[in-house]
């Protein structure tokens, strides 16, 4: 039995299962909302993680609204290709800190 690429990776298939991706009996939406299923992270602290460059300090409970990070969104929901708002300094040159 064959497939034809096309019918499978066509444009609006791949959209809607983008939009509507189940997760453990939850439709997850494509905004920076965060989607709790079982609960197990909503509870726990937030944290501060500052740039080793430059010394800014990212917030998990603020966030950054201005720039689309939601209040409350956790460190590892941050895009992997943002950057430091005041040296440019990527992800992986943020280090967690007790405040």
């Amino acid at each position: 039995m064959a497939f034809e690429l096309s019918t499978i990776f066509n444009r609006d298939n791949l959209i809607q299962r983008f939009n509507n991706k189940p997760v453990r009996g939850k439709t997850v939406s494509n905004n920076m909302e965060s989607n709790f299923s079982d609960g197990s992270n909503q509870d726990a602290e937030f944290k501060t993680w500052m740039c080793l460059i430059c010394g800014w300090m990212y917030d998990e409970a603020a966030g950054m609204p201005d720039e689309g990070i939601l209040p409350g969104t956790r460190w590892k929901d941050v895009p992997m290709n943002w950057t430091c708002p005041e040296c440019g300094a990527r992800k992986e040159d943020f280090e967690m800190v007790a405040i």
